[in-house]
C-alpha cells in the first residue's frame, strides 16, 4: 500500500500514522464525504473465517456511540480487511507516558473521567471491549479523550500465557482472564484502573517484563504501592480488586472521578460558541472604544486585584513575563474555532513560542491557525497595547498582529491552500480570544516543563561568534536580535545585504526532514533552496542519553538576501556547522 492508492474505489489513502503488531492505521481522504478519516488494516491476509469474524465484529463495535470513544464508519472486507473509523488528531496515552513520564493525578482524572463515561456506554449496550489501556486511549491537545480499538479482535494484539488461554495486553488484563476466563464488564474495569494506575505512576500497577512473569503477577495480585496517585488512591484500589464482583461500576467511576474534577468538562461536551464579529470590527464598540476600556476596567476592579482602567498591568513586559514560560496555547480557545469546524490545539508544530489550532473544514488539509509570541525588535509592529494590525491578505493566507506592550506582540496567521472558507474570518475569531486573554493577563504559564534536553534550554543567540558571523559582510555579531526566549535569534545586515535567522524547531521523529541531506561537522544536515531567495539548512538533534521522544528538536540557520537562494547555501552549511558544533552534545 501506498499514499494515493484508493480502497473500495473511495477511500485514498494519505500517510501511514501507526503500525503495531496488529496492523497498520492510515489516514484517508473520503471522496464521497469529503472528510478525512483513519483505515486499519491487518498485517495478515485473511482468510473465509477471518473475514466472516471480522463483519461480525464490526458490526458490534458500530454500535458503539458516543463522545469520548471513536466512531466506526464503515468495513470493507474486499481488497483485505479494511476498517473505517473516525480520524482524531491526537497522541495515545502510552506514547504521551514514554515522552513525559507520569500525569498529574488531575490529567489522569480527566482523561478517566472521559474513558469511563464512554464504557458505561458500551456497557450499557451488552458491549465488552476486552483490551483496554494507554495504548487504545486517544488523547487530543486540549485534553479531548477517546476509546478506540473495540473487540476488533481481527487486529488486537493478542498474548497467551503456556495453556493459551490469555488474551489482551498482560500488564492490564484482570486476574479472572489472567485465569483464563472470560473478559466481563469488571474485566474492562480492571484494565481501565489499571491503565490509570500506569498514567500516574508511570508503570503499570503490576509492572513490566515477560508476559508470563507479568501475569503470574497478575494472579498472585501482586500490585506496586501507588505513591504518586494521591487522591485516586481509593478509588483504584477499588478497581483493582482481585474479586471481580467488588469493583465498581464504570458509571460509577465516572461519577466519583467528576466528583474529583470539579467544573471541568470534557472537550466533547462544552457548549460551542456562536460565530461572533470580533470586537474591534463592531461599529458601535469602534465608537466608543474609551467608554468600554473603563467599563471593563471597573469589572476588574471589583473582582480582584488590579489597575482600574484597563490598561496592561505594570510595565512593559508584565504581561507575558518570563518568556520561557509563557504558554502561547493560552492565547487559543478550540472552542471559539469550532464555529469553522472540529478544532484542537498543537504545541509541537515549529518553535517553542508558537502554538497551532488545526481545524478540520472538510479539505484536503486542516487549517492552521498559529500563534506566536514575538519581540517587538524581531518585527516592525506599530500601534499601542491591544490594537490590531492587519496585514496584506496572501493567497492561502491571512495575518493579524496584536501589540502587547512596548516590547511585544502576537502574530496570529490562518494558512490553507484553496480554502473552503474566509481564513480572514477565522483569523479574527483567534484574534479575539488573543486580546481577551490579554485583557485579563498576565498571560498564563506553561503547565508542563520543557523535557531534559530540549534545545528550550538553550540561547540560540550564543551559538555564533564573531568568527564565524564575518563571513557574512556588514553582520554585526553584537547586535543579536532575539525574536522571543531567545529560541530564535536574527542578525540583520546593516548594508541590506545577506541577514541571518537561527531558530529552534520541533519535527515528529517518524517524518524526515525535507532537503538534500548533507554531512555537517559529524551532524546529518538537510538543505534546502527556498523560493523567496534563501538557502536553510535543518540539523535534527537527538541528545545522548535521553529516551526517543515523539517530537526531535531541530536547528533551523536560514541566510536569505537578493541573490539567488544557491548563492547562499555555503554561508548556510558552514554557520549552521558552527552553530551544533556549540551545542553541549
Amino acid at each position: 500500500m501506498r499514499t494515493g492508492y484508493l480502497v473500495d474505489a473511495r477511500y485514498e489513502l494519505e500517510d501511514a500514522c501507526g503500525s503495531g503488531s496488529g496492523g497498520v492505521v492510515w489516514t484517508a481522504f473520503d471522496r464521497k464525504l469529503k472528510r478525512r478519516v483513519a483505515l486499519k488494516r491487518s498485517h495478515a491476509a485473511a482468510d473465509g473465517v477471518d473475514r466472516a469474524q471480522f463483519r461480525r465484529e464490526a458490526e458490534i463495535a458500530a454500535q458503539v456511540h458516543h463522545p469520548n470513544a471513536i466512531s466506526i464508519f464503515d468495513a470493507v472486507d474486499g481488497d483485505g480487511c479494511w476498517l473505517v473509523m473516525e480520524y482524531l488528531p491526537a497522541v495515545s496515552l502510552d506514547k504521551t507516558l514514554a515522552e513525559t513520564g507520569p500525569l498529574p493525578p488531575e490529567r489522569v482524572a480527566r482523561i478517566g473521567v472521559q474513558i469511563a463515561g464512554a464504557l458505561a456506554a458500551v456497557h450499557a449496550g451488552n458491549i465488552v471491549h476486552r483490551d483496554v489501556k494507554p495504548g487504545n486511549i486517544l488523547v487530543t491537545e486540549d485534553g479531548l479523550a477517546k476509546l478506540t480499538d473495540f473487540g476488533i479482535s481481527l487486529w488486537r494484539a493478542v498474548t497467551r500465557d503456556d495453556d493459551g488461554r490469555v488474551s489482551g495486553t498482560p500488564a492490564y488484563v484482570s486476574p479472572e482472564v489472567a485465569n483464563g476466563h472470560p473478559a466481563g464488564r469488571a474485566s474492562d474495569v480492571f484494565s481501565l484502573g489499571a491503565t490509570l494506575f500506569a498514567a500516574v505512576e508511570g508503570t503499570p500497577p503490576f509492572g513490566r517484563g515477560e508476559p508470563e512473569e507479568v501475569l503470574r503477577r497478575v494472579r498472585r495480585g501482586e500490585a506496586l504501592p501507588m505513591r504518586q496517585a494521591g487522591p485516586l488512591v481509593p478509588l483504584l484500589e477499588e478497581m483493582l480488586r482481585p474479586q471481580p464482583d467488588k469493583r465498581p461500576t464504570a458509571e460509577e467511576i465516572r461519577t466519583r472521578l467528576e466528583s474529583l474534577i470539579g467544573d471541568w468538562e470534557s472537550p466533547a461536551s462544552r457548549v460551542e460558541h456562536p460565530a461572533r464579529v470580533p470586537f474591534w470590527r463592531r461599529p458601535l464598540l469602534q465608537a466608543s472604544v474609551v467608554a468600554l476600556v473603563a467599563i471593563l476596567g471597573t469589572a476588574v476592579a471589583l473582582g480582584q486585584e488590579g489597575p482600574p482602567d484597563g490598561r496592561p498591568q505594570g510595565s512593559t513586559g508584565d504581561l507575558v513575563g518570563d518568556e520561557r514560560t509563557a504558554d502561547p496555547c493560552a492565547l487559543l480557545d478550540p472552542r471559539r474555532l469550532r464555529q469553522f469546524g472540529p478544532a484542537r490545539l498543537i504545541a509541537t508544530y515549529g518553535n517553542f513560542n508558537r502554538c497551532d489550532a488545526l481545524v478540520d473544514v472538510r479539505a484536503k488539509a486542516p487549517l492552521d491557525v498559529e500563534v506566536q509570541l514575538i519581540t517587538r525588535a524581531s518585527r516592525a509592529v506599530q500601534g499601542g497595547p491591544f490594537d490590531v494590525v492587519e496585514e496584506a491578505r496572501q493567497s492561502g493566507e491571512c495575518d493579524r498582529t496584536v501589540v502587547v506592550d512596548d516590547g511585544y506582540a502576537v502574530r496570529v496567521s490562518a494558512k490553507l491552500a484553496n480554502p473552503p472558507l474566509d481564513l480572514c474570518a477565522v483569523a479574527d475569531a483567534a484574534t479575539g480570544t488573543v486580546v481577551e486573554v490579554l485583557r485579563h493577563g498576565p498571560i498564563p504559564r506553561r503547565a508542563t516543563p520543557f523535557p531534559a534536553g530540549s534545545l528550550a534550554d538553550l540561547d540560540a543567540c550564543t551559538l555564533l561568534d564573531e568568527q564565524s558571523l564575518a563571513t557574512l559582510a556588514a553582520v554585526d555579531s553584537g547586535a543579536a536580535v532575539n525574536v522571543f526566549g531567545n529560541w530564535a535569534c536574527k542578525w540583520f545586515n546593516t548594508v541590506g545585504g545577506a541577514g541571518i535567522n537561527l531558530r529552534y524547531d520541533q519535527h515528529p521523529a517518524q517524518e524526515l526532514l525535507g532537503g538534500e541531506l548533507v554531512e555537517l561537522g559529524g551532524h546529518a544536515g538537510y538543505v534546502q533552496l527556498d523560493t523567496n531567495k534563501s538557502c536553510t539548512v535543518s540539523i535534527p538533534l537527538q541528545p545522548p542519553g535521553q529516551p526517543q521522544r515523539a517530537h526531535l528538536d531541530v536547528l533551523v540557520l536560514t541566510v536569505r538576501g537578493d541573490q539567488p537562494a544557491l548563492e547562499y547555501c555555503p554561508q548556510a552549511k558552514s554557520l549552521a556547522a558552527v552553530a551544533a558544533g556549540n551545542l553541549p552534545f
